[in-house]
C-alpha cells in the first residue's frame, strides 16, 4: 500500500485520516443520528474502535489506538493506492 498525504494538521472534522507512527491507518467517521456520533475506524480490519461525543483529541485518539500519532489529515489532501 502506497499513501501520499499532504497538509499535516490537527482533527478537525469527520472524515481526518489519522496516521500512526507504526504505519496504521484510522479515519474519523460520523453517524449524525447517534448519541455519540463520532466513530473512530481501523482501515485495515473495517472495525469501530471508539465512539465519542464531541471530536476527540490526538491524546485521546493515542490513549485509544494505542499507539502514537504521526499525523492527522484532511480527507480531501489524502490519496491512498492499494497495492
Amino acid at each position: 500500500m502506497e499513501i501520499t498525504i499532504h497538509k499535516k494538521r490537527s482533527v478537525k472534522e469527520a472524515g481526518d485520516l489519522i496516521a500512526t507512527v507504526d504505519d496504521k491507518l484510522y479515519a474519523l467517521i460520523e453517524d449524525e443520528d447517534d448519541k455519540y456520533p463520532y466513530l473512530l475506524l481501523d482501515l485495515q480490519t473495517f472495525k469501530i474502535i471508539q465512539n465519542y461525543d464531541s471530536l476527540p483529541t490526538n491524546q485521546e485518539l493515542e490513549f485509544d489506538i494505542e499507539a502514537e500519532l504521526s499525523g492527522v489529515y484532511h480527507h480531501e489532501d489524502a490519496e491512498i493506492n492499494i497495492n
